[in-house]
C-alpha cells in the first residue's frame, strides 16, 4: 500500500482567533477525507481539534503568539518542522497571498526548488496590492505553487490577470466546509415565542481604519447600541457579545467588554462569550443559537450564514465586501462607512428579523461548492472528485 501523502497546513493557527482555528480544524478533517492525507498543522494545539501539530501539546498558545524573540523563534521552529516533514505544504485559509514580507516565503520557495515538497493554498484571498511591484513579486511567488483555491471572485479574477489561471480554482471560503465538523442549522423556535427573548449575537473586531473606507469603530458601536435600545423598548432582547479573537495584543475582548457594559447600562440583558478556552465547534454552536447576528469578524458572519442565522456584516475590509457580494447579501445588512448609524442598524435588524434578509446564494449551494476546494486539487483521491 502506498504511503499516505503528508500534508502540512500553515496559517495563524493556535493563536486564540476563532476564524483561523476553524481553518485549521477544517483543513485537517478535509485532508483526511478528500486527499486521504496525513495532515499536520503548523502551530500549537487548538482546543477540541483532533490533529497533529508541529508544536508540543503542552506549549502555550500565548507564548507562540507573543511578540519578541521567544515568540518569533517558536513560530520559526514550528514552520521549519512543517517544511521538513511534509510532501505538500498548503497555506490554509485567510488573506495570506499578499505583498507583506514573511519569513515563510523564502523557506517555502527554497524547499520547493530543491524538490522537497509541493506548494498549495486553499481557501485564500489574493491581494489587494499597493502597487504593481507588489503584484509582480506575489505573482513570481505564487507561480511556484501546484494548486491555489481562492475564496472570492475578485481573487480569482486577479489570479487570472497575474497569469495564475491554470493552477487556480474559483472556490469558496474554507468555513463553507463547516458541515464536516458539525451539523448545521439546528431547528430554532420562532423568536419572541412564549417567554423566549430575541437573541442577537454581536461580534466586534479590533481593526484599525486605514486606506479602506471602513466604518468608524466607535460610531458604529454607538449606532448599534442605540438601535438595540430602540428594539428593546418593544420586544424582549438578549444580546450575546462574542469576543472571537482573544489574542493579547490584537484581540477583541476589550471592545466586547465595552459593548456589553454599554448595553447593560441601557437596560439590555447582555453577556460576554469568549473564544478563549472554547473549541471552534463550541463557538459555531453558540452562533447558531442566535436569531440574528451582527459581525465585524468575517468568520462570525460566514458561520452564521452557513447555519441559517440571518446576519449583517460590518464592511471594514475588502474581504467582507467580497463575501457579501459573492453571496448577494441584501444592502440593508451591509454596514458601511456611509451607512453606520442607528438607522442603518435598525434597518438591518428589521431585515433580519422580518425574514426578508436572505442572501441570493443559498447556503446549501455555498457549502456544496466549498467541497471543490479539496476535490479539485491534483492529489484529491478519485472517488471524491
Amino acid at each position: 500500500m502506498p504511503r499516505r501523502l503528508r500534508i502540512g497546513f500553515t496559517g495563524y493557527y493556535g493563536m486564540n482567533n476563532f476564524g483561523d482555528d476553524l481553518f485549521g480544524a477544517i483543513c485537517s478533517t478535509a485532508a483526511r477525507r478528500f486527499w486521504n492525507g496525513e495532515p499536520r498543522l503548523a502551530g500549537p494545539a487548538i482546543p477540541g481539534v483532533d490533529a497533529r501539530y508541529t508544536m508540543p501539546r503542552w506549549y502555550p498558545a500565548s507564548a507562540y503568539g507573543a511578540g519578541g524573540v521567544a515568540g518569533k523563534a517558536s513560530r520559526l521552529y514550528s514552520f521549519l518542522r512543517a517544511v521538513r516533514s511534509c510532501d505538500v505544504l498548503a497555506m490554509g485559509g485567510g488573506s495570506v497571498i499578499t505583498g507583506r514580507d514573511s519569513f515563510r516565503k523564502p523557506l517555502m520557495l527554497s524547499a520547493q526548488r530543491r524538490g522537497r515538497l509541493q506548494l498549495a493554498a486553499v481557501g485564500v484571498s489574493i491581494g489587494p496590492f499597493d502597487d504593481s511591484a507588489s503584484e509582480a513579486a506575489v505573482a513570481a511567488f505564487a507561480e511556484r505553487f501546484a494548486y491555489i483555491a481562492v475564496r472570492d471572485r475578485r481573487s480569482y479574477e486577479l489570479a487570472v490577470r497575474l497569469g495564475l489561471g491554470a493552477i487556480t480554482h474559483d472556490g469558496r471560503d474554507l468555513a463553507g466546509l463547516l458541515p464536516l465538523l458539525a451539523p448545521v442549522s439546528p431547528q430554532r423556535t420562532a423568536h419572541g415565542d412564549g417567554d423566549r427573548p430575541i437573541r442577537i449575537g454581536v461580534a466586534p473586531c479590533n481593526y484599525a481604519v486605514g486606506r479602506y473606507p471602513a466604518p468608524d469603530p466607535r460610531a458604529w458601536q454607538a449606532g448599534l447600541a442605540e438601535a438595540l435600545s430602540a428594539l428593546a423598548r418593544t420586544q424582549r432582547v438578549q444580546v450575546d457579545v462574542f469576543s472571537l479573537n482573544e489574542h493579547a495584543l490584537h484581540g477583541d475582548r476589550a471592545l466586547a467588554l465595552d459593548l456589553r457594559s454599554r448595553l447593560i447600562d441601557a437596560g439590555i440583558a447582555a453577556q460576554l462569550l469568549r473564544y478563549r478556552g472554547s473549541s471552534p465547534v463550541d463557538i459555531a454552536r453558540a452562533i447558531a443559537r442566535c436569531d440574528a447576528f451582527i459581525s465585524a469578524r468575517l468568520h462570525g458572519a460566514i458561520v452564521a450564514y452557513l447555519q441559517g442565522v440571518p446576519f449583517a456584516i460590518v464592511d471594514y475590509h475588502a474581504k467582507c465586501a467580497d463575501f457579501a457580494g459573492d453571496i448577494g447579501l441584501p444592502g440593508a445588512q451591509r454596514i458601511a462607512a456611509q451607512h453606520q448609524d442607528a438607522d442603518a442598524f435598525s434597518a438591518a435588524l428589521a431585515s433580519m428579523l422580518n425574514g426578508n434578509g436572505e442572501p441570493a446564494l443559498s447556503r446549501e449551494i455555498y457549502a456544496r461548492q466549498a467541497q471543490g476546494i479539496f476535490q479539485c486539487a491534483p492529489w484529491a483521491i478519485e472517488a471524491n472528485r
